[in-house]
């Protein structure tokens, strides 16, 4: 059984009306096994991906399209705020259609051999690091994400050594669970620090967070689905540091671990900005230029402003765009590219203090970052 999404976003759109203001999204299967959501709207692309599970003659069509109208309708609402929610239930029987798809994953067992797009190969030197402060179901808590790193709060009171200071590592994050330790996601190329440090965004954003390790976002993936566990008795005495490399390891085979997750093709968190994404276009029609710095300004959403901003840059590239470009990449704390971007603009407008400004300000909180 084979159902036509395009077909059936062409009737949603038909039955519910169309996103004004916007191009029409493409639409397919997602490739890996989508289990934590029915669907996805990516902004960035322009494109709708739906669970590959739901093409299933027990999902009938009109709850199939419920999964398109939501998530096309993420294409105006990045939230679901009233507005989102308003949109969603001209769709009858609604919330009918929700228990149908939530009973239906429920019940999903069988996980069909998807598309992986990472491996991690073993080597002595790999680290199992513990999330020692971490619930299994908030372990993102403990990462920020800003300039395309993950910086990630490893728990109070954890001394590393110095041989592990010394290089980057690559390490498998766990949080435990009761008598099991969660495998939750792998990075490479990870750098650690002696000890915890704390970082204020301030003048950006007031937020504050500690971290001890650090890691591209784009050589790390966070799982969804906490499926791979090990005993915590499997695990030497001394892991109660809350770190051990794999070579020190005994009562089971590291190997086994990092040949399951190299075949895991369930879904990732994608938090923070992906830099292949950094130069998208929003899927916008208007091209005015100025309405679109101004939509940008008003977007809540950091990412989303910036490609909103990317496209009024697009369409006529000056002064006013490139400073919204500037401050929309700032906002978003992807400091490096609005650097670069200021700077840019400083060569041409060496008196703008407003310029100055800002790159004084990412600067600063850059500086925070380097300084130990």
């Amino acid at each position: 059984m084979i159902n036509n999404l395009q077909l059936l976003l062409d009737d949603v759109i038909s039955e519910y009306g169309e996103n004004k203001g916007y191009y029409k999204p493409t639409i397919s299967w997602s490739k890996f096994n989508r289990l934590s959501s029915f669907g996805e709207y990516k902004y960035w692309e322009n494109a709708i991906e739906i669970s590959p599970f739901l093409n299933d003659k027990r999902i009938s069509i009109e709850t199939l399209k419920s999964v398109i109208y939501h998530e096309y309708l993420h294409q105006m609402y990045f939230e679901h705020n009233n507005g989102f929610r308003k949109k969603e239930n001209m769709i009858p029987n609604v919330k009918e259609h929700q228990k149908i798809l939530n009973d239906f994953f429920m019940k999903i067992n069988d996980l069909p051999i998807r598309e992986v797009k990472r491996t991690l190969d073993y080597n002595d030197d790999i680290v199992f690091c513990l999330l020692s402060d971490a619930k299994i179901d908030e372990y993102l808590l403990s990462t920020y994400a800003c300039n395309f790193n993950y910086y990630i709060n490893l728990g109070s009171k954890v001394i590393l050594p110095n041989k592990m200071l010394n290089k980057a590592h690559d390490v498998i994050w766990l949080v435990r669970e009761q008598d099991f330790f969660f495998v939750i996601g792998i990075s490479k190329d990870v750098s650690f620090l002696k000890e915890n440090k704390t970082v204020s965004m301030e003048p950006i954003c007031p937020d504050k967070f500690s971290f001890q390790a650090t890691c591209e976002i784009e050589k790390t993936s966070f799982f969804m689905e906490n499926g791979c566990n090990i005993p915590s008795n499997l695990f030497p005495k001394k892991f109660d540091k809350g770190f051990i490399y794999a070579s020190e390891i005994t009562d089971f085979l590291v190997s086994d671990v990092i040949d399951y997750i190299n075949s895991y093709d369930c879904d990732l968190h994608v938090t923070g900005f992906a830099k292949s994404a950094l130069h998208s276009i929003a899927p916008l029609v208007e091209k005015d230029y100025k309405k679109l710095i101004e939509l940008s300004y008003k977007e809540k959403s950091f990412m989303r402003a910036v490609w909103i901003a990317n496209k009024a840059k697009m369409e006529f590239d000056c002064f006013e765009t490139r400073l919204c470009l500037a401050n929309c990449l700032l906002n978003a704390l992807l400091f490096d590219a609005a650097i670069e971007e200021y700077s840019s603009l400083l060569e041409q407008y060496p008196d703008d203090d407003e310029v100055d400004r800002k790159i004084n300000i990412a600067n600063s909180v850059l500086h925070k970052f380097q300084s130990q």
